[in-house]
């Protein structure tokens, strides 16, 4: 049997987002007020509010991050937030493939 070297298909589609570093200072709220969010000496604040019916819930958070982590903006109602996958620039992944692409010279397995 002959074996081929395969991949899992990357995930090429683009989301908007920063890379935090300890200079990084952004203030958000969405228009209706009910997202607040800040990042200032590596901390990301949140409060989202939702009000609806009879039910009023208010969420806090707060991350402390590191330079070089993502943040991704996921658009109006939901501002900022910690994406729980990794992402990384355009650059970092060609960087990435390009290595994948200088090992697939090595023999792959059954064809020693």
């Amino acid at each position: 049997m002959d074996y081929i070297k395969l991949i899992r298909q990357p995930d090429i589609s683009m989301v908007a987002g920063i890379k935090v570093t300890k200079d990084t200072d952004i203030v958000f709220e969405n228009e209706s007020g009910t997202v607040k969010q800040s990042i200032k000496d590596l901390v990301f604040h949140g409060t989202t509010e939702v009000k609806q019916d009879n039910i009023e819930v208010k969420n806090e958070i707060t991350v402390n991050l590191n330079e070089g982590d993502i943040v991704i903006y996921d658009g109006e109602e939901r501002g900022y937030v910690v994406p729980a996958q990794r992402f990384m620039t355009v650059d970092e992944a060609i960087k990435e493939l390009e290595c994948v692409l200088a090992t697939t010279n090595a023999p792959a397995k059954g064809d020693e």
